[in-house]
């Protein structure tokens, strides 16, 4: 994959077509490099000089396979990448400080010194944190910069106290379910196991667009077996390479998602060991507040992060604090018991389980999902037991390690 290079073949005495070719890919030196860009995929490239600029670049193609009969991530690059060499001197690439002169959106600025710049903008934190506090600074984290780039000004915006905004939610690729639930962004394999998925799911974002570099193991996945689902308001590039596409109003995926819940919930599609170990449904909350039952609630004293489940022989028992194993414990997903406290008194308790399901009966039936996110109910039930199926395929023992994939 090469980018052409629109300077090359205008000069002033070019000769024909064949020539003007032969001289834009003409080089005296490569060397390694990569790229900084979004994905921070940081692609191996074969960078070209030509009289000590670069000329072009190509993917290096270089990867061994990660795992016998997975394809490999080569050639691991993009047209992003490969046109990078010409913004190295496009016109429109800044170099040095920029001040605006004139109105915001006039497109009129001056050049200023690096002492200038720094100047002006300490003046502007400092003027800031006094008259507003820290928190009235934001830091944009940009999406060119890379890691390295990264890490000094969120370092420096920590140290002030500011404001700092994430990059996959500036481009729209921040899975927010898997942050919520889970408390990390990315509670993934790598990339390369999408190959082995029963059905990948393209929801929340466009990798075809987003994630270039990687976005070979959906088509290769689908080659395999795999159904491949798009989710989006538009036809995006990535819906192109679906089986199915999914249209939905814009901002309504919740009651989607919850549609689908509340089908694999009724039919019983779920793992009950997952949801007992992995999250937090069945932990003991009080109906009359919808707060969760605490140990300093039950023991005078006690921590006020240990919280409870019910056993159906022991009754109420303390929910492990040091790991996700059950350790012997059966919790019970659906009832409600009487719980004395230390003051004595008895209140009623239930499980956020319950609390779940009788939310989804009452509010997010297909029926009453499809009338906010617009997809109709039928989908909504085919697509919740597709997502089930797959994953119940790996309960049951299948080799496979990852069988549905939100991308």
């Amino acid at each position: 994959m090469v980018a052409a290079d629109p300077r090359v073949g205008t000069e002033e005495g070019a000769g024909p077509t064949a020539e003007r070719y032969r001289r834009r890919w003409r080089w005296d030196g490569v060397s390694w490099g990569t790229h900084c860009l979004n994905c921070l995929a940081t692609c191996p490239y074969r960078v070209y000089r030509r009289d000590g600029e670069v000329a072009f670049e190509e993917v290096g193609g270089v990867l061994p396979p990660v795992e016998e009969g997975v394809p490999d991530l080569n050639p691991l690059g993009c047209q992003k990448g490969s046109g990078w060499s010409v913004q190295l001197s496009g016109e429109d690439r800044v170099t040095h400080p920029l001040r605006r002169v004139g109105e915001r959106g006039g497109g009129e600025w001056e050049r200023i010194s690096w002492d200038e710049a720094l100047e002006e903008i300490a003046e502007a934190v400092v003027e800031a944190i006094d008259l507003e506090g820290p928190e009235s600074i934001l830091f944009e984290e940009t999406v060119e910069g890379g890691l390295l780039t990264q890490s000094p000004f969120l370092r420096f915006a920590g140290l002030l106290g500011a404001v700092t905004l994430d990059a996959n939610g500036l481009v729209n690729d921040f899975p927010t379910g898997h942050h919520i639930t889970f408390g990390k962004f990315s509670c993934a394999s790598t990339v390369d196991d999408t190959f082995h998925s029963d059905v990948v799911l393209l929801w929340h974002s466009n990798p075809a667009y987003t994630s270039i570099p990687y976005f070979h193991y959906v088509t290769e996945a689908r080659y395999r077996g795999a159904r491949v689902v798009t989710i989006a308001p538009d036809y995006n590039a990535s819906a192109v390479f679906a089986d199915q596409y999914v249209p939905i109003r814009p901002g309504t995926d919740a009651a989607l998602a919850l549609g689908m819940c509340q089908v694999i919930i009724e039919e019983g599609l779920f793992d009950e060991g997952f949801v007992c170990s992995q999250t937090d449904l069945p932990l003991l909350v009080l109906t009359g507040t919808g707060r969760f039952l605490r140990g300093a609630d039950v023991r005078a004293g006690d921590r006020e992060d240990q919280f409870f489940c019910w056993d159906p022989e022991e009754g109420l028992r303390p929910a492990s604090r040091a790991t996700l194993t059950l350790e012997g414990a059966r919790p019970v997903l659906q009832g409600r018991w009487m719980v004395r406290l230390h003051d004595g008194s008895e209140v009623e308790v239930t499980t956020v389980f319950e609390l779940l399901r009788a939310r989804l009966d009452g509010e997010y039936r297909p029926e009453q999902a499809a009338a906010v996110c617009g997809v109709p109910a039928g989908v909504i039930g085919g697509l919740a037991r597709l997502v089930a199926g797959a994953a119940r395929r790996s309960w049951r023992g299948s080799t496979r390690r990852s069988t549905t994939t939100g991308t």
